[in-house]
């Protein structure tokens, strides 16, 4: 896999998290509502919990496990877009998309998803590419509809989070399906 990719969007740069990128971290995901629907986040997201994603984000070798790119937009961290265990002899792997509660609404998220999704198809040689989300996430699910992902399934009770079984969507989309 590539250790030091960077791809460019319309507006904005999608590359490896840096050290100094801790700040912008913290700065859009303390904010209580960014979280609501991540699942195995820290309640509340400290500055030593972004210093500890970036070191582990901004590691190379991290890379081979989960590919994640920082979202940049005019030299500013607002969020990221990974593909989660790329699984080459199966050929898939489950995408995942964060942003700044202030940038939710302006076609950054499935901007930036599309970038990667491209990547995983073309560079990766992926044949499938899925997410996952809270059904009461219509913001994810909707970027993943603007993506052409299909809506295969509702796994019920697929997570226990706070106490509470959730539901989620299951979206994917092919090779084949990809730009049509």
């Amino acid at each position: 896999m590539v250790k030091s990719l960077e791809l460019k969007t319309k507006r904005l740069l999608l590359r490896p998290f840096r050290l100094s990128d801790a700040d912008d971290v913290f700065e859009y995901s303390s904010d209580a509502e960014w979280g609501r629907y991540l699942v195995n986040m820290p309640e509340p997201f400290t500055r030593k919990d972004a210093g500890e994603f970036v070191v582990r984000f901004s590691n190379p070798e991290q890379w081979d496990e989960i590919p994640v790119f920082a979202i940049v937009q005019q030299n500013k961290v607002i969020g990221q877009v990974y593909l989660n265990s790329p699984d080459m002899v199966n050929q898939r792997a489950e995408i995942g998309y964060m942003l700044s509660r202030n940038q939710w609404g302006k076609g950054i998220a499935p901007e930036a998803a599309r970038a990667v999704i491209n990547y995983g198809f073309e560079t990766l040689s992926l044949n499938k590419i899925f997410g996952t989300c809270d059904i009461r996430n219509k913001r994810s699910w909707r970027v993943m509809e603007k993506l052409g992902m299909k809506r295969e399934g509702l796994l019920r009770n697929h997570l226990k989070w706070r106490g509470e079984f959730l539901d989620e969507y299951y979206y994917g989309i092919l090779r084949s399906e990809w730009g049509k």
